[in-house]
């Protein structure tokens, strides 16, 4: 089984990882992506909106988090750190990967935050050409 693991370091990303490793660990043909995505994120500037770089040692710090939670269930998985929009690279990844099940952890958001930026796993779950796993 073929599972990409959409992950941000945050406790319900971490329920998702271990929920999706004690359900599929025994599988023999089981092939963990993990994925972290950091949003693009802008600032206002005097020129515009302008792209603010982003923390690389952060990034190797949560894969290095989700490797050591894939250890514990004797996984050996993919690490992927990629800029963009969360949603769009969680779905251009599973194309890329085949990946028969998209598995991400859901966040508590209120009405209006969901409102204004929207749902990640939401709109992972719309658009997916497979089947997707939302862990609560």
């Amino acid at each position: 089984m073929n599972v990409l693991i959409g992950y941000d370091g945050t406790e319900s990303a971490d329920q998702a990882l271990r929920y999706a490793l004690r359900t599929f660990a025994t599988n023999d043909a089981l092939q963990v992506h993990v994925l972290f995505v950091e949003s693009i994120p802008y600032v206002n500037g005097e020129f515009g909106v302008l792209p603010v770089p982003y923390d690389t040692e952060k990034n190797r710090e949560l894969l290095a988090k989700a490797d050591q939670i894939c250890q514990e269930y004797h996984v050996k998985p993919t690490l992927q750190s990629e800029i963009g929009v969360p949603a769009d690279v969680i779905l251009d990844t599973a194309n890329k990967l085949h990946a028969e099940l998209i598995v991400l952890g859901a966040h508590n958001k209120g009405a209006l935050e969901r409102l204004l930026l929207g749902s990640v796993s939401e709109a992972v779950t719309r658009r997916a050409h497979c089947s997707v796993l939302v862990v609560r």
